[in-house]
């Protein structure tokens, strides 16, 4: 008697499976065309949303204040970056209608690196701004998939690129996109270079600290972090030099204790609760005791570093002393921890969907929501762990 796998179709045994004989086989070329065609689709969804609404009222949105200091360094007055007077300048030049100075408190180097955009018209610059977020946020979903279950990963991808914390973050052109790859890549580089991407996400200070502290937690990645933070302050000070360095503090320390509607960290919820936080000390010991709460959370949870990543992420936006929706793709990493069978995903999503649209009416329940998925989300899926550095850090 044949054995079950010999022989052709109608042979004992029944021959090869379908989908194993070369004549059938013609439809497997398709799928990796068809999940292609999918990607383009959602990421040209993703640019022509952004573009149009932007396009519509560019006053209105972030992308100016990244704008003007880089352009300012593209002009030659690297110096001026910094100078909220000459930034205002710039943003009146390029958009008339915008009648107050924005500014932003992102580290120089990044104004360095966008100084090709700012020698552009600023519609120019924002279209292939966005594009770039675009591709970085599809970049970032892919490479978070491995902390997800595979089975769920069609799932996630739509919702990493077409969210709306991730429309909104492309509308106001901000650097979370970027930021979010930096975290995504981290988790798959060796650990110096995971320790540079790590140290790279100070570009968004305000989410820097618990990526600091996870790197600091392994030799390795505290060697490639450091090392990243001198070349940033090396090439700030080559972009607008002492004079601009000077004054960057002062930047830092407006847009620490601004607080604005939708804020999503700990010590802004708390400032909002109690009347009279309004002194930058009350503030400052605020932040430190949400800092203490999530470094004790982050590093008491896992030794992995890859679980580590992933929750800093979650918690750097309830210790951030100034977070908005658009920072909310940094949950993303715990989404994708959390999405082990269809149902965990869907519930997950669907209340990050929710809470971002609940958080924009005014209604602050994104802090509940981010405790609530660090607490529910567990360790990433099992196949984490063949990741690159994906192991108990070394002291």
């Amino acid at each position: 008697m044949g054995r079950a796998g010999n022989g052709t179709r109608g042979q004992v045994g029944g021959g090869d499976p379908d989908a194993l004989l070369p004549g059938d086989r013609r439809h497997e070329h398709r799928r990796p065309i068809g999940r292609i065609a999918a990607v383009a689709l959602a990421a040209a969804a993703a640019w022509l949303i952004a573009f149009s609404v932007w396009s519509a009222e560019p006053a209105a949105y972030d992308f100016i204040a990244l704008y003007a200091p880089a352009r300012l360094i593209a002009t030659g007055h690297g110096a001026s970056a910094t100078d909220l007077d000459a930034v205002f300048v710039v943003e009146h030049e390029a958009v008339p209608a915008r009648t107050i100075v924005m500014g932003h408190a992102n580290v120089p180097a990044l104004s360095y690196l966008m100084a090709p955009l700012g020698a552009l018209p600023i519609e120019v610059a924002y279209a292939i701004w966005t594009a770039l977020g675009v591709l970085a946020l599809v970049a970032a979903a892919f490479l978070l998939g491995r902390l997800a279950d595979p089975s769920q990963i069609r799932l996630l991808f739509p919702f990493a690129v077409l969210a709306p914390t991730s429309l909104i973050a492309l509308v106001e052109g901000q650097t979370t996109p970027f930021i979010l790859l930096l975290v995504a890549g981290s988790l798959r580089a060796p650990p110096f270079w995971s320790g540079a991407l790590l140290g790279a996400t100070v570009l968004r200070p305000q989410v820097f600290p618990l990526f600091a502290l996870v790197a600091l937690t392994d030799r390795r990645r505290a060697a490639g972090m450091i090392s990243m933070l001198v070349v940033l302050v090396l090439v700030s000070f080559v972009a607008i030099g002492p004079e601009g360095m000077a004054r960057y503090p002062g930047l830092l320390t407006r847009a620490t204790t601004e607080l604005r509607p939708g804020e999503l960290g700990l010590a802004p919820l708390v400032r909002r609760v109690v009347q009279g936080g309004d002194s930058f000390l009350i503030y400052l010991a605020l932040g430190a005791i949400a800092f203490a709460l999530g470094a004790v959370a982050v590093l008491l949870r896992s030794r992995a570093i890859v679980s580590r990543i992933a929750d800093a992420s979650t918690w750097s936006l309830l210790v951030a002393p100034h977070a908005l929706l658009h920072d909310g793709v940094f949950a993303y990493p715990g989404v994708a921890s959390a999405s082990t069978t269809s149902r965990r995903t869907a519930l997950w999503v669907g209340a990050g969907i929710a809470a971002s649209l609940l958080q924009q009416a005014g209604i602050p329940v994104a802090p509940f929501y981010l405790l609530a998925l660090f607490f529910g989300a567990g360790p990433p899926h099992r196949e984490a762990r063949t990741l690159p550095g994906a192991f108990p850090t070394r002291p």
